[in-house]
């Protein structure tokens, strides 16, 4: 009957201790939460490092390339074959390409 008197021992020392236990045991949850919220912090932390300079890198190689385009100024010549104000105003070749369009309806 040792057994059991043992037995009833340890259960009567499990329980009187349990006040202790939930203690315990609610020190390891938040010490595992503290960690785990700093561990999450530190890789979001790491993570939106990373992101930043991939923006950054991509910011920089476009302004390379803007650096590397032509000026406004001969984009718009180029674009309106001249000035932009004067691209409306009949050109030299226009009344050539209208003679040979009245020729090709006579023939026609």
């Amino acid at each position: 009957m040792t057994a059991s008197t043992d037995l009833y021992r340890a259960m009567a020392a499990l329980v009187a201790d349990l006040d202790g236990q939930h203690r315990r045991e609610r020190a390891a949850y938040e010490q595992g939460y503290r960690d785990g919220h700093r561990s999450g912090w530190e890789i979001g932390y790491g993570h939106a490092h990373h992101e930043m300079a991939d923006r950054w890198a991509r910011l920089a190689t476009h302004v390379r390339e803007l650096a590397r385009t032509r000026p406004y100024g001969e984009l718009d010549q180029r674009r309106w074959d001249g000035h932009r104000a004067d691209f409306a105003r009949p050109r030299p070749t226009d009344r050539q390409r209208l003679r040979l369009a009245a020729q090709a309806r006579r023939s026609a």
